[in-house]
């Protein structure tokens, strides 16, 4: 059986290695290489790094917990069931295409402009050429191409801006996240502890530069342990939220293309590798591939849902509110599953009881307990 596989990202080259032996796999990317450019803030579960490490020795950093960032500059220290992994996606990327040329044939400078009858267009160095296949999987991101064609539902898309440069952090082994919307339009910031540096980000519905400069110039916390001046790296990207109807007939979208990504988070790696587990459970039967991905995984995205809108019902008066009450009650947080979302639920009911402001807690309820 031919299959194209549109993407050499850690989708395709996953996919390629989950279906390789028993079929015939053409691997088609648009830039010369994989990893570039980079779209992710490199932050994972130890449970996905366990999954990944067999591919690839790409960490750098272990990460036991949290500093959640009120927009007053209080900060609370939390820690959850699953520890997380730094890692650095250039090598990521790379190392997994290497392991996908054992399976498949790669094209690199390749781009798919268009397909139809089982007929694949691709401009290669100037030259267009016609590939056949019986069944395509669409690799290729937030704004794929392959999903474009086929008319696929499109998910919302959030737009993410990144710095390392020279930083302080709280602790060298804790992400910070800061909430506000002086910092975020409907998502949060964030920095990622790397030695004397940091990734800074920011995840944003709109201008997340101007979010970003805002968290430099004025957050009371950050803009006086961060130094603009020493930055080594820029990133910009974007991250689909909403996981959409991801098989048509022959065609299957996978990864960012079909939003298999945390909405509360923007990570969308462990959901990747769980759908490239299943793919090669199921294939090439792609309707059982979707039924099997979202019985594994619809639930979490469902409940991870939940939380992305409550971000835009909170004010900067809840997030303080919230932070200074879960210093009090931090040990809920080792119910939590960063790959998990629902884990929440285990702990909504002490929540509740403990939340004595009644807007807020109608927002809360209004969302997670629907």
């Amino acid at each position: 059986m031919r299959v194209l596989i549109v993407g050499a990202g850690p989708a395709g080259s996953l996919s390629a290695m989950a279906i390789g032996k028993k079929h015939d796999i053409l691997i088609v990317e648009e830039h010369q290489s994989a990893g570039f450019p980079v779209q992710c803030a490199g932050l994972i579960s130890e449970d996905c790094y366990g999954r990944l490490r067999r591919y690839s020795k790409c960490k750098l950093n272990d990460i036991r917990g949290a500093f959640f960032i009120a927009p007053n500059g209080e900060a609370v220290e939390l820690e959850g069931k699953c520890r997380g992994i730094v890692i650095e996606r250039k090598i990521l990327d790379r190392d997994l295409l290497a392991k996908a040329s054992e399976f498949a044939e790669i094209w690199v400078k390749s781009k798919f402009v268009d397909a139809k009858n089982g007929k694949a267009e691709i401009l290669q160095l100037g030259n267009r050429t016609t590939i056949e296949f019986d069944a395509m999987i669409g690799a290729d991101g937030a704004y794929s191409a392959v999903a474009r064609c086929f008319n696929f539902e499109r998910p919302e898309i959030l737009s993410a801006v990144q710095i390392e440069c020279r930083y302080e952090a709280l602790s060298d082994d804790m992400v910070e996240l800061f909430f506000g919307k002086s910092y975020s339009d409907g998502f949060f910031a964030y920095a990622i502890p790397l030695d004397e540096n940091a990734r800074v980000g920011v995840v944003s519905r709109s201008n997340p530069k101007f979010y970003l400069e805002n968290l430099i110039k004025k957050h009371p916390s950050a803009s006086r342990r961060i130094v603009s001046s020493k930055i080594i790296e820029l990133n910009a990207g974007a991250i689909p939220v909403g996981l959409v109807d991801f098989v048509k007939d022959n065609i299957a979208l996978i990864g960012d293309s079909a939003g298999m990504v945390k909405p509360y988070t923007g990570g969308g790696l462990f959901y990747l590798l769980r759908a490239t587990e299943i793919l090669k459970e199921t294939f090439p039967n792609l309707r059982k591939f979707k039924e099997e991905y979202l019985k594994s995984i619809g639930r979490e995205i469902s409940f991870g849902m939940k939380i992305y809108r409550l971000y835009s019902k909170l004010e900067d008066e809840d997030y303080n509110y919230i932070v200074r009450m879960a210093k009090d009650h931090a040990h809920l947080a080792k119910e939590l599953h960063m790959d998990c979302p629902s884990t929440l639920l285990r702990v909504l009911p002490t929540i509740i009881k403990i939340v004595r402001k009644p807007k807020l807690l109608k927002k809360l309820l209004s969302v997670l307990a629907t």
